[in-house]
């Protein structure tokens, strides 16, 4: 048994004792009124534990999944907080493969020629499924995924506080959904997609989107306190929309729609 396990077995030992004890009206408090600011000191007196001793590293597993001579796949990772890391550059044979600290669950679903695939991380009880920021770098989630750089790819992200690096330019997504929170992400998009879509739904994160030279774009923004940084020379501004000149007609094109809270997003 771990630090982390006997360390909140006991502090739920001490509460139920404590919740006991006011049933029997032998206190004269109420607890819960202490539990939220106790539980508040506790997570702190653990965040400087960690901070000074640290946890013991995370293993690393090695995984890899089979093309199977599908024609298209559906790819989503549910990440949550860490560093994350997408590119092309799996071998031919496999539709993705990496290495993952901490590891890795999986789902498959074969349907025709198309392969569903979720990867998520595993559960490792309270607190860090609930505060994983919180503990130290050596105890960080780190996925290094690089996927089939030929087949159409629908890729979904879904990530908490974390570092996130997608670089998708020598791959075929045709489709990005990526949902993040208080987070840094930075994509590269596709160079040779006729037609791929974009939607991007943040809250308090800085997203950069690098468009290839080349590609057309069209741009649309929802959001709240933004600070919006998009490229006009390439991407002109028309009522709401930011869009390429040549949009209709360009060979390779990318649609992109952002909904975002209070953070910062460019696009290049």
């Amino acid at each position: 048994m771990n630090r982390s396990s006997i360390f909140w077995g006991m502090v739920f030992v001490v509460l139920g004792g404590l919740l006991l004890l006011e049933n029997f009206a032998i206190l004269s408090f109420s607890v819960w009124k202490l539990f939220w600011p106790t539980l508040v000191i506790l997570l702190g007196l653990w965040v400087l534990w960690q901070s000074r001793y640290g946890g013991e590293a995370l293993e690393t597993e090695s995984a890899s999944i089979p093309l199977e001579g599908v024609d298209e796949a559906h790819i989503a990772m549910h990440h949550g907080a860490g560093d994350l890391r997408i590119h092309g550059g799996a071998p031919v044979t496999e539709l993705l493969s990496g290495t993952f600290d901490g590891g890795v669950q999986q789902i498959s679903k074969r349907s025709g020629n198309r392969l569903d695939v979720i990867l998520k991380v595993p559960i490792r009880g309270f607190p860090f499924m609930v505060f994983p920021w919180f503990f130290s770098p050596g105890n960080r989630i780190c996925w290094d995924v690089a996927i089939h750089p030929h087949i159409p790819i629908s890729l979904e992200v879904r990530s908490g506080a974390n570092d996130a690096r997608l670089d998708l330019t020598d791959t075929r997504v045709t489709s990005l959904a990526l949902h993040t929170g208080a987070s840094a992400t930075q994509v590269h998009l596709p160079a040779r997609v006729e037609h791929s879509r974009v939607k991007v739904e943040a809250g308090a994160a800085s997203v950069e989107m690098y468009v290839p030279e080349g590609v057309a774009a069209r741009l649309e923004v929802d959001g709240g306190l933004l600070n919006l940084d998009v490229d006009q020379t390439r991407f002109p501004k028309t009522g709401k929309v930011y869009q390429s000149p040549d949009f209709d007609t360009a060979p390779y094109r990318v649609e992109i729609k952002v909904d975002a809270g209070a953070g910062s997003i460019s696009v290049h």
